[in-house]
């Protein structure tokens, strides 16, 4: 082979070279390019991402209602549970008797016999008696006519008209003056119903158990404790 043939590929080879250092170098630049492009794209993306969430915040102060935190829940410790029946004493009868505790009523009632109406001294009085489950025998008691209420009878026309008295009632180791309506022993199962005006703010109806107040009686009855269910 000739030095001219030898030289000439030699200078096809640099040639070579050279091309392909230039490619290099342009495919570095686009890299290059690419790379700012992709940062910069980076940088908007960040900038509109907090624009849209500074618009989503404005957009929510300005149109939405603020939320009010909900209140503390109001303390029960200074309530007394009572279950849907409950033993209940009456002080001004020395009687104990089975009531249903009613959150429906406003007035509460106990069922009562032999109710007359009567004056004295210009004013109208109730005299009425109680049966006491324990002895068996009725408990007499009068008591200051307070008003009357109106009582509908279901799939009757017409309505009563109930005496409403004043007496002393004991749930638990809570005692009232409170409103009684008398009945004619309408009530089932048993002997008074208590309402909603002797629960207020003092008492908390559990419906799903029975008897879970203290059962507290007065002195002149602790001999009788024992007989009560």
């Amino acid at each position: 082979m000739t030095a001219t043939a030898d030289d000439s590929r030699l200078d096809q080879l640099v040639s070579g070279m050279d091309q392909t250092l230039v490619n290099q170098t342009a495919v570095n630049t686009q890299l290059q390019e690419q790379r700012r492009q992709l940062e910069s794209q980076q940088q908007y993306l960040t900038l509109m991402s907090q624009d849209i969430g500074a618009a989503i915040k404005d957009f929510v102060e300005k149109n939405c209602p603020k939320v009010e935190a909900c209140p503390a829940p109001l303390g029960l410790s200074d309530k007394m549970r009572v279950g849907a029946l409950e033993t209940i004493w009456l002080p001004d009868l020395d009687v104990a008797l089975i009531a249903r505790i009613d959150t429906g009523a406003k007035t509460s009632s106990i069922d009562a016999s032999n109710i007359k109406l009567f004056e004295r001294d210009g004013k109208r009085w109730v005299r009425f008696e109680i049966l006491d489950p324990i002895a068996g025998a009725s408990v007499s008691l009068e008591r200051r006519l307070e008003r009357t209420v109106g009582i509908v009878n279901s799939g009757k026309q017409g309505s009563k008209r109930r005496p409403v008295v004043k007496m002393s009632v004991l749930i638990g180791e809570l005692e009232q003056i409170a409103e009684f309506s008398l009945n004619s022993g309408s009530h089932k199962g048993y002997q008074a119903l208590i309402g909603r005006s002797i629960l207020k703010d003092v008492m908390i109806v559990d419906v799903s158990r029975n008897n879970i107040a203290p059962y507290v009686r007065s002195e002149m009855s602790s001999s009788r404790e024992d007989k009560i269910q």
